[in-house]
């Protein structure tokens, strides 16, 4: 009687997988459907989209003499012009270098015009919040200066009212940058309605920063090897391609794609991991593969 080699029902399967792999693009990698429900495949879209990245920083509530006695200043200045207009042109004098005193506290000239009014009460730079407002000073080192701009909305907690959420926008930047740390002060002014802040609280400071629309992916898609980044497209039913990307900035919840995806294209964002363990065993031999993780 002449025996037959009965193949094992598992390397069948393999085999068959390791077949469609190969089809139209020798680096995909192909899954059966109970493979990916067993993998817990998940996919998502690369979109454009508005992101809004959460940058934070440690603060205080404003204890600033020195700003306070500069606005003075500032205002005696003009007040001592409109006194005595015969000597016009060292009251000018005195008006532009009280400003670039100002200037160099960090404050615009919108903010100066703002704060150098007559009605304006600056006591909440000394004697905390005033008229529902506070202002809060963080530092922020000078890698990070290029994100913040006047205008930004702002979200400012204190330990000791974990409750409250303090909400209002980026009033004024320092122009001189602390040698000791590398920063730069900014100011920014919130709503206390209840005149809680005092000066030289503690606050954690969030800063909103608007990035614009950018060609994003979710973060979960993306896979970091170490020395590279790497996405699963799907480019059909059960099969999947090993794509590295370059990313760009960042934000809680996505990655901006500048290089290697496009707009449309899907990819995996649940089971990423475990397909990539599927991709090493079933494509590991490959060169294009192990480029991927080298």
């Amino acid at each position: 009687m002449n025996l037959v080699l009965k193949k094992d029902s598992v390397s069948t399967t393999h085999s068959n997988e390791s077949s469609k792999d190969t089809t139209h693009e020798p680096n995909s990698l192909y899954l059966s459907e109970d493979k990916e429900a067993l993998i817990g495949i998940k996919t998502s879209k690369i979109e454009f989209r508005n992101l809004v990245k959460r940058v934070s920083f440690s603060g205080n509530v404003a204890y600033d003499p020195e700003l306070y006695s500069a606005i003075l200043e500032f205002r005696e200045a003009v007040r001592n012009s409109k006194i005595s207009e015969e000597d016009s042109v060292s009251s000018n004098a005195l008006i532009q270098s009280a400003k670039i005193r100002l200037k160099q506290l960090g404050l615009s000239d919108s903010t100066i015009q703002e704060w150098t009014k007559e009605n304006k009460n600056i006591t909440q730079l000394i004697a905390g919040g005033k008229n529902g407002k506070s202002l809060i000073y963080s530092q922020v080192y000078e890698s990070d200066i290029s994100l913040i701009r006047l205008g930004q909305k702002v979200e400012v907690k204190s330990s000791s009212f974990p409750k409250e959420i303090f909400t209002g926008e980026v009033r004024g930047i320092d122009s001189i940058v602390n040698t000791k740390n590398r920063t730069l002060r900014v100011r920014s002014e919130v709503n206390d309605p209840k005149n809680l802040l005092k000066p030289q609280m503690f606050t954690e400071i969030v800063i909103l920063v608007n990035l614009g629309k950018l060609l994003s992916a979710p973060k979960s898609a993306i896979l970091d090897t170490g020395k590279k980044q790497v996405a699963y497209l799907k480019i059909s039913e059960s099969k999947f391609l090993p794509k590295i990307v370059r990313t760009g900035q960042e934000t809680e919840e996505f990655y901006e794609i500048l290089n290697g995806l496009k707009e449309m294209d899907e990819v995996v964002v649940g089971g990423n991991f475990l397909l990539d363990s599927e991709a090493k065993l079933k494509l590991g031999e490959t060169s294009n593969h192990e480029q991927l993780h080298k």
